[in-house]
């Protein structure tokens, strides 16, 4: 057996993997992480809207008993939530905070949704004894000990704003078209598998086998692929933050109690839609069958409103189209009181609802992690785990009340689900299903049309985010943000790293900086000069694309007029940026040492006690391969060019050539020897040294 066991065996895909916190995701690692939600989608829709139905339709147990058991369990969901939350901020793993939840849990969330629909014959009240302990094994335990580091995982991966949005809006395409494929087709499928076994409820349980197993391959993928680069928590954290410090910064996060209002009211508006469609086809439009065009209408709708998110969303942003498809929704559901009984109307309405609700839908998970960041730059206290914990707990909450309301107010009106007709139906109960499906969804999006108005963290983000970093650059002893890097004399070691672009720059200092236990420096950097430069109205991209512009043709300048809250009065040429550019790493060095990557950081740095340099280089078709690999959309003729404009500004203020061998400790053929052995060969050199 491999030492660490499974985990260790199923870590291999994380060697050599890029560490940097605002990296862009790689595309594999997006679509094994959002094609884990559909994996937990499958169970949660099987244990929501489609266990009522087994519940109430199949074993006979009634609506107010249902209700209540989906009641009750929400006051045990509540604790588990907050629990689980508490234990994933509290996990130090090798193997992350979150990923290692996900690989202990997979096998157990399978086995415990199979146990829900092996319903023994035990009559009326060991029924629902059964109900409730199987759905509180299921839902308040195993279900819960895996949601939570899953949505954690999401905020973890990057803290790129454009990069969790980005995430966010794949994985709830994925995450709908799986739900739409279980509201549409799993009643049919279950049908056509009792009619060959003649079991109905040995054919649910068979067809919940089939999607636990492969939930189980696709969420064991997840933890392989998916990899944790924010390292703010614990870097800050060393400590674990006590629970009542964690709970007040969670509950006082404006921006968080936005996103949490929101969850609430969306889940209530998606268990009453998900349960009382089936109700309203079978007994108002009379044909259950119905079920499966008006939700994929919704659905489809909604997958192609997430689709236009990426390009609307940084134009619009997310509380301008949260409202509008709150408006839009209730436009829908005005549409369609025109004439209650029509199928056409119906399938408009839920186009309508559908684009109404892509927003949120798309956005949802992409909330807390922004309420993560805003908490940590307005408290100091980053908490992950809980804050999505009780996201969860808000979602549970909305689901049980909602389940438990529609259940008691059902019972009241003597539904029966065992009769299958509406003439077998009591008047009122006719009019609670009428009631549900057509006028209780307007209420819920009117409120949370109103809780959206309330967000404004649009406009502020960048400037936020750029404020958080450059603190986190300035005030690294205070805060705790960078590891000192200490020889065993306790002399600090700083390492320059140049390299031309295409060379696994990036991969090489990640690894140095992981093995020397330190912060690896680059974006950080760009982030303190937009600060003294009082850039504070410009994306970060922006900022980071205006330092790298370096023209060999003119002197460079920057106008501090051109940006909003300048800080100088004058125009800045590429001198001072350089002064101030120097003034940052020679601090940085000093307060806390690492890994430079770039940045004329060995020229900086020169004759420095205990600070070595490195050059990197690769040959070209290993650089072809790294531009298609890692860069994307950049070819060998892109990287060339920037490496020229790199050498002009290099030249220009050092006085030397970027890759004259002589001003480095070692120059390293990347191409020929390979990111691991290039790794060793300046760890070794490093150790040597300061053994002299």
């Amino acid at each position: 057996m491999v030492q660490g066991g499974i985990p260790e065996l199923l870590n291999f895909k994380q060697k050599g993997k890029d560490m940097n916190e605002f990296i862009k995701v790689p595309l594999s690692e997006k679509l094994s992480y959002c094609f884990g939600d559909p994996a937990l989608t499958l169970m949660y829709t099987m244990t929501t809207t489609l266990l009522i139905y087994f519940y109430t339709n199949v074993v006979g147990i009634s609506s107010g008993s249902v209700g209540m058991i989906m009641l009750l369990s929400r006051v045990f969901d509540g604790f588990s939530d907050v629990l689980m939350g508490t234990i994933i901020d509290r996990t130090h793993s090798k193997y992350g905070k979150a990923r290692i939840w996900i690989l202990r849990l997979a096998i157990p969330y399978a086995l415990a949704a199979i146990l829900l629909f092996t319903m023994p014959n035990v009559g009326d009240m060991g029924k629902v004894i059964y109900a409730f302990v199987t759905y509180n094994i299921m839902n308040t335990v195993v279900y819960t000990a895996i949601s939570q580091p899953f949505h954690a995982l999401g905020s973890l991966m990057s803290r790129d704003r454009k990069e969790r949005d980005t995430i966010c809006n794949i994985r709830m395409v994925l995450s709908i078209t799986a739900s739409m494929i279980i509201t549409a087709f799993t009643l049919p499928i279950i049908n056509k598998v009792a009619i060959l076994i003649n079991n109905t409820q040995a054919a649910w349980i068979i067809v919940t086998a089939v999607y636990a197993t492969v939930s189980v391959f696709v969420l064991v993928n997840t933890y392989c692929t998916c990899t944790e680069r924010v390292k703010a928590a614990a870097q800050e954290q060393k400590s674990d933050i006590p629970f009542l410090t964690a709970f007040k910064a969670t509950i006082t996060n404006r921006y968080f109690l936005i996103a949490l209002g929101l969850m609430i009211f969306y889940t209530a508006y998606q268990i009453i839609i998900g349960t009382d469609l089936t109700y309203y086809c079978q007994y108002v439009l009379n044909d259950v069958n119905l079920v499966m065009p008006l939700s994929a209408a919704e659905k489809i709708a909604t997958i192609i409103g997430i689709a236009m998110l990426p390009k609307i969303l940084p134009k619009y942003g997310k509380r301008n189209l949260i409202c509008a498809g709150c408006l839009l929704g209730i436009a829908g559901q005005l549409v369609f009181l025109l004439n209650i009984t029509s199928v056409p109307l119906g399938i408009v309405t839920c186009i309508m609802r559908g684009f109404g609700i892509a927003p949120f839908y798309g956005t949802q998970y992409s909330l807390p992690s922004d309420a993560i960041e805003y908490g940590h730059w307005k408290t100091g206290v980053r908490v992950e785990g809980l804050m999505f914990s009780s996201m969860s707990m808000g979602q549970k909450a909305g689901s049980g009340f909602t389940s438990a309301i529609m259940g008691a107010i059902l019972s009241m009106a003597m539904f029966d689900g065992l009769k299958a007709t509406a003439a077998e139906q009591t008047v009122e109960a006719i009019s609670a299903i009428k009631g549900f499906y057509l006028y209780v969804p307007i209420a819920i999006w009117a409120i949370m049309f109103l809780i959206a108005a309330c967000y404004k963290l649009d406009k502020t983000y960048d400037k936020m985010m750029r404020e958080l970093i450059a603190r986190e650059g300035k005030n690294l002893e205070e805060q705790q943000q960078v590891n000192m890097t200490e020889n065993k004399n306790g002399n600090e070691i700083n390492v320059a790293i140049g390299r031309l672009y295409g060379a696994s720059g990036k991969k090489v200092a990640e690894e140095i900086s992981k093995a020397l236990n330190c912060r690896l420096y680059d974006r950080q950097i760009i982030c303190l000069m937009a600060e003294k430069f009082g850039m504070n109205s410009y994306s970060m991209r922006d900022i980071e694309n205006y330092f790298d512009s370096y023209n060999e043709q003119q002197e460079i300048t920057f106008s501090p007029y051109a940006y909003g809250n300048a800080g100088t009065a004058g125009d800045l040429t590429a001198s001072d940026m350089f002064k101030v550019q120097t003034k940052i790493i020679r601090e940085l060095s000093v307060k806390s040492p690492g890994v430079f990557l770039g940045r004329c950081a060995n020229f900086i740095l020169e004759n420095k006690p205990h600070t070595y340099s490195f050059f990197l280089y690769a040959d070209d078709e290993y650089r072809k391969k790294e531009a298609v690999e890692y860069y994307k959309e950049e070819n060998l003729k892109d990287l060339d060019k920037r490496d020229e404009q790199r050498n002009h500004y290099y030249q220009k203020f050092t006085g030397t050539k970027r890759d004259d061998p002589q001003y480095y400790d070692m120059v390293i053929n990347v191409g020929k020897v390979g990111v691991n052995n290039a790794v060793n060969m300046i760890l070794n050199y490093i150790k040597q040294k300061e053994m002299e």
